[in-house]
């Protein structure tokens, strides 16, 4: 989502912008997204090792690491990117291109998370810890003191960055956001329509959590699953949005409805009543409490889940522990304090890390 969003909007603010991703067999080998904003893709073997290894083998990152630099494929890669005046790369997993590059591109490490951290908080999963640990340590390392400019999601990975591997060249924090057509979401209008869909009556309080299927998001809806929602009052349902519903291990006696990944967000933040974000662990910042707050739901969130954001309106900040207490008294709906957040567009962010990559180049 971030990938992508970031490259939407500095298309749209006048920059030729390709991304270069796996491919997928669903996907065309290179497609015109939107004006200036280019999809390609590459065959490296080393992108189907998260797809056929067990999940709990390693981590994702150390295994697409192990693509040889030298390799022919990975050298015919390198070479399309001479004419660019800027190579950013996503994940700490490319840093050894970094060293293949031939100098001319300035070169970029978007840094989603402080990865070493966030592996760290999950290690025990994996059978290859150790390796992956050092993996992941040697990777992020060698992405923050090769690159020209660090991108970050918030000031705390910043300096966390700063303090695990020295002082990056140059580092700028461009928070998480979200689109821009949420601000002028009316979700009043959309309720009535959007909780019939979904099979809510009209008594239900409707609970939103939106994840994927990182370990952080599945042990976060475990939780509301199996420890808030028995809690709460029988008209209270759980309606999860996103992949980690495959990986519900109780389905609340039929009180939650998990409906996978979806096109369209705005049916079901009009749907809810309360959005929450119980996550226990994680760094970066969290896409989807900026789409609650933009939408102008009521958020109940943990401190790691408002991590990377100042003050938002309509958010309560408890411990997770404290969830159930807090939905007593929820905070109040904050659409009307929407209009403040327009900083935090997709767009307006991608216009701010243009103007650090043209200050870059």
């Amino acid at each position: 989502m971030r990938t992508l969003r970031l490259a939407a909007g500095m298309a749209r603010a006048g920059a030729e912008v390709a991304v270069l991703c796996p491919w997928h067999p669903r996907q065309p080998r290179r497609a015109l997204l939107e004006d200036r904003l280019t999809l390609r893709t590459h065959r490296l073997a080393t992108n189907a090792l998260p797809a056929f290894l067990p999940r709990t083998v390693a981590s994702p990152l150390a295994l697409l690491s192990l693509q040889p630099r030298g390799g022919l494929g990975t050298r015919r890669l390198l070479r399309s990117f001479a004419s660019f005046d800027i190579v950013q790369l996503e994940f700490c997993a490319q840093s050894p291109w970094l060293e293949t590059l031939d100098g001319s591109a300035r070169t970029v490490y978007s840094a989603h998370n402080v990865e070493r951290d966030f592996f760290t908080a999950d290690a025990a999963r994996y059978r290859l810890r150790r390796w992956s640990l050092r993996r992941v340590e040697q990777l992020e390392r060698l992405a923050v003191r090769r690159s020209d400019l660090v991108v970050t999601c918030s000031e705390h990975d910043a300096a966390r960055l700063a303090a695990l591997y020295g002082r990056p060249a140059r580092t700028v924090v461009v928070p998480n956001g979200f689109d821009g057509s949420l601000l002028g979401l009316d979700r009043a209008a959309l309720r009535k329509d959007a909780r019939g869909a979904l099979g809510f009556a009209p008594h239900e309080r409707v609970l939103l959590f939106l994840g994927g299927n990182a370990w952080h998001n599945c042990e976060a809806l475990d939780f509301l699953a199996r420890e808030l929602l028995p809690s709460l009052d029988a008209d209270t349902r759980l309606l999860v949005v996103g992949r980690s519903g495959r990986h519900l291990k109780r389905n609340g006696d039929g009180r939650v409805l998990a409906v996978g990944f979806v096109e369209d967000l705005r049916p079901h933040l009009a749907a809810a009543d309360v959005a929450l974000n119980p996550v226990s662990y994680g760094s970066g910042s969290s896409v989807k409490l900026a789409d609650y707050v933009a939408a102008g739901v009521p958020v109940i969130t943990t401190p790691a889940g408002a991590r990377g954001f100042g003050r938002l309106p309509g958010v309560r900040i408890v411990p997770r522990e404290a969830f159930a207490l807090a939905l007593r008294n929820p905070p109040p709906d904050a659409a009307a304090h929407r209009s403040a957040l327009g900083a935090l567009t997709w767009d307006a962010l991608g216009r701010t890390l243009l103007c650090e990559y043209e200050r870059l180049a």
